[in-house]
């Protein structure tokens, strides 16, 4: 720490590297859990004596939708109708994409937390980004609507991160 500030690092924002994609579709496969885990241990052996706040990913709601649904982010996957991409599954993709980051990010937990916390005394979490709507109408079913467009694009993640939390997955 020097002049009173703490770094605090993100492992991952948006920069999957082209091989682990190329190799077996990144996140969409479960392999990309073992590689992410393999590459947060490498930074907390690394830097945990120095750094004591970790963020596992940044926005991965919003990089699933934007990479998998639009194909605005890299790798650019979306289904035809949806935009220009050359492959993509929109109705499927950022699921299963999300699924994946996810259980990432719960393995990357339980990882600091049973090996690295004690020694360095550090925290970990996780950055969700949202949007908050409000109804274009203040009826019941603008309110409704409004709660659903939260609950789909913020809600499913952390109601998984919850459950994986509760399952005692990264306690």
């Amino acid at each position: 720490m020097n002049a009173g500030i703490k770094p605090l690092v993100t492992l991952w924002h948006f920069d999957l590297p082209q091989a682990l994609e190329d190799e077996y579709g990144g996140f969409l496969s479960p392999k990309i859990v073992g590689e992410y885990l393999a590459y947060a241990n490498l930074c907390f052996k690394t830097f945990s004596d120095r750094v004591k706040l970790w963020v596992t990913m940044n926005e991965p709601n919003g990089y699933a939708v934007n990479a998998y649904n639009t194909g605005n982010f890299a790798p650019g996957r979306c289904s035809k109708y949806v935009g220009n991409c050359s492959a993509g599954n929109s109705a499927t993709e950022p699921y299963i994409a999300g699924h994946h980051l996810l259980l990432c990010h719960a393995a990357v937990v339980k990882l600091y937390r049973s090996k690295y916390k004690s020694l360095h005394k550090g925290d970990i979490g996780i950055t969700i980004v949202t949007n908050w709507y409000t109804p274009k109408y203040n009826t019941p079913s603008g309110r409704a609507a409004a709660s659903r467009a939260i609950d789909f694009f913020f809600g499913w993640y952390v109601t998984y991160l919850t459950s994986l939390v509760n399952s005692h997955a990264y306690s």
